[in-house]
């Protein structure tokens, strides 16, 4: 091991005297649930780095992977933080001889001459081993875009290096950026005994990013760089990765335009006798589909055919068939849909279904009575089953139908479809089987409730009673803006028990980047990707240890904001909905003052200060609490300019409306000076601030 580390955790003075505050020996195990690991005992041992110089270099094969290459300058990037020693990164052969011993990565020829057998690992699978006087940190990889989910990029040596720096040298990512990396210091490092086995425990774990293009809200496009920059690395170290492509989403978007004249009978057949879109719907996009019709799926297979993406060879390889649904709810009445469905008292009492009053495409969730507990969600699905008729078994069905179809071209074939809006309960008759996907999709949002938790598990276990297989993708983490929620605890919860009951990957919809005010639920869920089945205060300690003397402050800081977010009901959101006409992912910050009012952030505030004061003889522990404080002012900014507006939209006047540019020119100030630090993805948050809240920044922006 890594001398002057001690198992139990501590801290060590570095150079610039900044102390590195660093995880005990929680962090020095590599959970078997997520990474298979076989321990032999071996006899190899080398010296990395003696007194602060480097004894030894990195070798790579001259015909690299660029994920070797990128691994490469992992390793060597940490192993500088932690001793100030850069190591050499060497081609193999011009490599030098001025070492005894090498560290080697990848696929290369001293690998294949020790009898490493790469080939004979799964995809992205790797290994950790010394023999002789060399390490061989190497793994499953392939020639393509380091870090890409649709080209499946398979990472299994920089995953070997990750696993060698958490486990071997303590290290961790808290949050994106420099400031946010936990790498203790050392003059040496000696590693002895190493051998150990691992393949990633899910096929793929992605967490979707938004406002990559957009510019207003960053004070220059390399501001904007660097922050994406930052976030893409720390979700590569925490594993967010494929090894098969699993990234399928709403199908048939444009098939209005294609076939509304040719066959109308593929579109849903509405109460008015008409099959076409919802008023709003100019373009079609959101139409849903007639699921029962025979040519529809003969379409559907057609075109699966005759995609190249079908063959491995072609990048990105999407082998498998879509049959996802428009981003609606199901919506065809016509006999043969209807017949598909389990009967349900709830269709004639609906207004939809029972009174044939027909939503616009706006209201087309909650039109249909699909709102989370009753509100105005902005996705569809019920908690309660008294809310809509489920419609689950008729896109069971339609998965069935659409494979039978395709086993004609492909006996072997995979169909990949949604349980969503108001067919994400669980089928009650309908049998399906494993080369049946189901992107599981879930109504939580937050609040995070007791009760969507429980129904979560009910219809999780009930879509997996069918036979399918399971993909977990929730929009949960499109709720909750820039402001201070917590919902850690619950979601390690419900996320390792689908782990537990057979879900091969999971895909959350999106990461917001709220960093400085969120990131212990953020950095849980991280976590959870390589360890699902730990609970969240394992991860939590993780998490505060990185504050130094700071840690019991903040995480009173954060249990504050844990107590605050549970006593915040779903019913006090859908009063806040219909109040301030918003809370959906667009316009989420219209509700946050309702949430958050003036005396919660001011006791959030004086807990903060209390961090800060314990954190005062550290300087780095001082900057990670100054982080925190970035971020809640950020909210505080954004809850002042929240009230301007509202004051404005009652009485636009030219005073108030100076008002509310002035709020913004100083929440926009705010912001440009704390870019440097990845508090949060500042040009999503203005986006939304901006065509969902309709604030009045183009006043501003075009001065």
């Amino acid at each position: 091991m890594a001398k002057k580390m001690t198992a139990s955790g501590g801290k060590k003075e570095s150079r610039s005297g900044v102390s590195q505050y660093y995880p005990s020996s929680v962090f020095r195990f590599f959970a078997i649930a997520v990474m298979s690991s076989l321990m032999v005992s071996s006899t190899g041992s080398i010296e990395i780095v003696t007194d602060a110089k480097p004894a030894t270099a990195i070798v790579i094969s001259d015909t690299a992977f660029p994920v070797v290459v990128y691994a490469a300058d992992e390793l060597q990037y940490h192993i500088q933080k932690a001793t100030t020693a850069k190591l050499q990164i060497v081609r193999e052969n011009k490599k030098p001889d001025s070492f005894r011993g090498w560290i080697y990565l990848g696929n290369c020829r001293a690998t294949a001459a020790q009898g490493i057998d790469l080939d004979n690992l799964p995809p992205a699978g790797f290994i950790m081993k010394t023999l002789g006087d060399s390490l061989y940190l190497a793994g499953r990889d392939n020639d393509r875009k380091v870090g890409s989910h649709a080209q499946c990029t398979w990472h299994g040596t920089l995953w070997a290096v990750y696993e060698f720096l958490e486990k071997q040298m303590n290290v961790c990512w808290l949050w994106p950026g420099e400031l946010g990396e936990v790498i203790p210091s050392t003059d040496n490092i000696s590693i002895t005994s190493l051998n150990q086995m691992g393949t990633p425990n899910f096929q793929s774990t992605k967490w979707s990013v938004q406002g990559r293009s957009e510019e207003v809200g960053w004070s220059s496009v390399q501001a904007r760089d660097k922050f994406f920059n930052d976030q893409d690395k720390w979700l590569l170290r925490h594993r967010f990765a494929a090894t098969k492509c699993l990234s399928y989403g709403h199908k048939f978007g444009n098939y209005w335009e294609r076939f509304r004249k040719t066959h109308p009978e593929f579109f849903n057949l509405l109460p008015n006798g008409k099959r076409e879109p919802l008023p709003g719907d100019a373009t079609g996009h959101n139409i849903t589909m007639c699921v029962s019709q025979p040519m529809l799926w003969k379409q559907i297979v057609s075109e699966w055919q005759q995609d190249p993406s079908r063959n491995p060879d072609h990048i990105p390889c999407r082998p498998y068939l879509c049959a996802c649904e428009n981003d609606s709810p199901g919506m065809c009445t016509c006999p043969t849909c209807r017949a598909w469905d389990q009967p349900d008292y709830r269709f004639q009492s609906s207004p939809y279904w029972g009174q044939g009053k027909i939503p616009t495409r706006k209201e087309r969730f909650h039109g249909l009575g699909v709102g989370i507990a009753g509100y105005s969600a902005p996705w569809g699905g019920t908690v309660v089953p008294e809310d809509a008729p489920s419609l689950s078994d008729r896109y069971a069905r339609f998965y069935l139908a659409v494979q039978t179809e395709a086993k004609k071209v492909d006996p072997n074939v995979v169909v990949f479809g949604y349980a969503y809006a108001n067919y994400w309960h669980a089928p009650e008759k309908t049998r399906l089987n494993e080369n049946i996907i189901i992107s599981y999709v879930p109504p939580l949002w937050f609040p995070y409730t007791k009760t969507m938790s429980q129904y979560f598990r009910k219809n999780w276990d009930g879509w997996q009673a069918t036979g399918a297989t399971m993909l977990l993708r929730p929009n949960l983490t499109h709720a909750g803006h820039n402001m201070p929620i917590f919902y850690a605890s619950r979601l390690a919860d419900d996320f390792s028990y689908a782990a537990a009951r057979g879900m091969i990957g999971a895909s959350f919809d999106s990461l917001l980047g709220a960093w400085s005010t969120q990131g212990p639920t953020l950095y849980v869920l991280a976590r959870l990707q390589l360890h699902p089945h730990w609970p969240a205060q394992r991860i939590l300690d993780e998490y505060y240890r990185g504050f130094g003397p700071a840690e019991p402050e903040v995480r009173k800081y954060f249990e504050y904001w844990q107590k605050v977010s549970d006593a915040i009901t779903l019913a006090d959101i859908k009063r806040y909905n219909l109040e301030e006409g918003g809370g959906g992912f667009k316009n989420y910050v219209l509700i946050t003052d309702r949430m958050f009012p003036p005396e919660i952030m001011a006791q959030g505030k004086k807990l903060l200060d209390r961090a800060l004061q314990a954190a005062q003889q550290d300087k780095l522990s001082t900057q990670r609490v100054k982080f925190l404080e970035m971020g809640l002012r950020d909210a505080e900014l954004t809850l002042i300019s929240l009230k301007a507006h509202k004051k404005y939209n009652l009485n636009p006047s030219k005073p108030n409306q100076n008002a509310c540019r002035q709020a913004l020119k100083e929440l926009i100030r705010h912001r440009a000076a704390c870019e440097p630090f990845n508090v949060g993805n500042f040009g999503y948050w203005t986006y939304r601030e901006q065509r969902g809240a309709k604030w009045l920044y183009s006043s501003i922006y075009k001065q």
